[in-house]
């Protein structure tokens, strides 16, 4: 199959359009009754590209003017389908209306004020119009390809520059080379002096995608259009990385043989290299001329110039690979301790040896999970694990505490260390509230999936505690140690018998400003804890209704804990009937009941848990 042609089109002399297709190619007027646009490319039936070059009204071109078809691929055959309008060919020859002649690539055709170009995208025609330095391009960190270059001695060998000049170019490079080092605009400062230095019309840094190029930055602006019609030359491109050199293509100083080629674009581009010796992106600078005979060629020296520009890039984008890595181990990191327990670590790494500090520490548990694996299987169990866990763990970011860690289907978090703060208590309640909130959002993801609305069990406590490296020297872990620690776990394992959600110990009720709505529950003896536990239920909804359940349900609850049996049951009966749902006076009605037909001698009034 015949290469790809690379398709330009001058309109007075000025560039409009370049673009790849593959033959055959049709040239014509625009068709608006299809929809045509100026300069799109247009399939043809029979395969190929038909392009229109001159608008609906320009009647000096025909609907389908020319065709060029491929005979092999080294030449083609042109048709002048117009009926009046000759075609102009190389070397002052014409093609009269009507006629068809083969001729070689590269081709120029004029007619009608327009100059199209055609050319192969790999012709071997262009390899000596592309010049290469003789140096490969420098990779990062290998210092030696930048200083001491074999054959260079300064600019002076390529190039004049006066004084004003040198000290304007190394006044600009030094910017860029700034940039670099410690700004994120350092391709926008080197496309910019790639025109200013070198007096190019345009400047660009084009980046790898897989197997394509895109433009990263293009100076003086972003024109998506020109852009678009305008891409960079593919011959170049495949140049630079097939050698991993900076290459220049420049017509106007090839006399009178290249006065065919008006209005061509002289190309300078350089490699920018990764610390691996790839070419990753491409420092590249065009000029487009209305004249090439008066045009200042691109020389030797420009090419120098760009590739020192190109060098800035390459160590600038290793320091952004660096920065990234950095960065990417600093996200790793903060998968186990938050951005504020990173920081305060960081700049306070006596804090991992241990201190006494009171906090508040907060269990969480998915109730159900046994069930819900053995009926789901692991890879779903880890994907809803995986959501539900994310979920809470940003209710407990949210209201700064630290997240300690994940047991299973169980979350472990605190407040108060490493930085002692006094709202601790209030902290960790306002986030298991917000945990409890986030069951709304939860089953609506997840209650099809499961088959049933999954619940949550909290368990709060406050007190004194070791906090630091809880781990080892080969595992870290940061967390607190202690009774406290155990109380809390305690705690959450009782929510299941007091079917509530969310429970705290009167130490963390004490450090609880207004604002929060209580209910107490009473107390409990735990497995392994000699004295009970005076437990409370933090209640999300501080409402009429709210209040009332809970001022009534104390009133059962005195009654209960002064062996008024019946006076507790009539209470907790009317409660039921109105919150038949109220787990904690289910409970409490059922104990109740049952004492008031079986009165133990020696009362106890703390529910024993059956077990964690």
């Amino acid at each position: 199959m015949p290469d790809p042609w690379q398709v330009s089109v001058f309109h007075d002399n000025e560039l409009v359009m370049s673009k790849e297709c593959d033959g055959p190619l049709e040239l014509g007027r625009q068709d608006t009754r299809r929809g045509e646009t100026l300069y799109e490319l247009l399939p043809l039936g029979e395969g190929g590209t038909r392009i229109p070059i001159a608008a609906a009204d320009d009647t000096k071109v025909s609907r389908q003017h020319a065709r060029i078809e491929v005979v092999d691929e080294r030449r083609v055959r042109v048709h002048n389908f117009s009926q009046k309008v000759m075609i102009g060919l190389e070397e002052g020859r014409n093609l009269r209306p009507g006629e068809e002649t083969e001729t070689p690539l590269p081709l120029t055709l004029r007619f009608a004020g327009k100059v199209v170009r055609i050319e192969s995208v790999s012709d071997e025609e262009f390899g000596p119009a592309i010049r290469t330095l003789e140096e490969p391009a420098f990779v990062p960190n290998l210092t030696d390809q930048l200083w001491g270059r074999s054959g260079s001695s300064g600019l002076s060998s390529y190039g004049q520059l006066d004084a004003n000049g040198v000290i304007g170019w190394l006044r600009t490079m030094i910017q860029v080379l700034q940039s670099a080092a410690s700004d994120a605009d350092f391709f926008e400062k080197a496309a910019k002096a790639v025109v200013e230095i070198i007096r190019l019309d345009m400047g660009r840094v084009l980046v790898r995608e897989g197997d394509r190029w895109t433009t990263a930055v293009f100076y003086p602006s972003r024109d998506a259009e020109y852009e678009e019609n305008h891409p960079p030359s593919r011959l170049v491109l495949n140049r630079v990385c097939e050698e991993k050199r900076t290459c220049w293509r420049d017509l106007s100083d090839q006399g009178e043989d290249a006065v065919s080629l008006v209005g061509v674009s002289s190309v300078v581009a350089a490699p920018v290299m990764s610390r691996t010796g790839e070419v990753i992106a491409i420092l590249y600078g065009e000029r487009r001329m209305r004249s090439i005979l008066a045009a200042k060629p691109v020389t030797r020296l420009d090419a120098m110039l760009v590739e020192v520009l190109a060098v800035g890039l390459s160590g600038g984008l290793a320091r952004v690979e660096q920065e990234r890595a950095a960065l990417a181990l600093q996200a790793q990191f903060e998968q186990f301790f938050t951005p504020e327990l990173a920081r305060v670590l960081a700049t306070h790494p006596e804090l991992l040896e241990g201190q006494d500090l009171e906090i508040t520490v907060l269990f969480c548990d998915i109730r159900g999970f046994s069930g819900i694996t053995r009926n789901h299987g692991p890879a779903f169990t880890l994907q809803w694990t995986n959501d539900v866990l994310s979920t809470l763990s940003d209710c407990v970011l949210k209201h700064q505490g630290v997240l300690v860690d994940y047991i299973g289907d169980e979350l472990m978090a605190m407040w108060g260390a490493p930085e002692a703060r006094p709202d601790h208590a209030e902290l960790a309640c306002r986030a298991a509230l917000d945990i409890i909130a986030s069951l709304d959002e939860l089953n609506a993801r997840w209650q099809g999936p499961l088959g049933q609305p999954m619940g949550l069990g909290i368990g709060i406590n406050t007190g004194l505690a070791r906090v630091g490296n809880t781990g080892s020297r080969r595992k870290f872990k940061y967390g607190p140690l202690g009774d406290t620690v155990n109380v809390a776990s305690r705690v959450q394992g009782a929510s299941k018998y007091f079917k509530s959600s969310l429970l705290i110990t009167r130490a963390t009720r004490d450090q609880l400003g207004p604002g929060f709505q209580l209910r107490r529950l009473g107390s409990a003896r735990v497995i392994g804890m000699a004295d009970p536990l005076e437990l409370f239920e933090l209640c999300p909804f501080n409402e009429p209704e709210q209040v009332e359940l809970c001022k009534t349900y104390e009133e059962a609850l005195s009654a209960f804990e002064a062996r008024q049996f019946r006076q507790a049951s009539r209470i907790l009966g009317r409660l039921v009937n109105v919150h038949t749902d109220d787990g904690p006076s289910l409970g409490l009605l059922a104990r109740a009941t049952a004492y008031v037909f079986d009165e133990p001698e020696a009362f106890d009034p703390a529910f024993r848990l059956p077990g964690k």
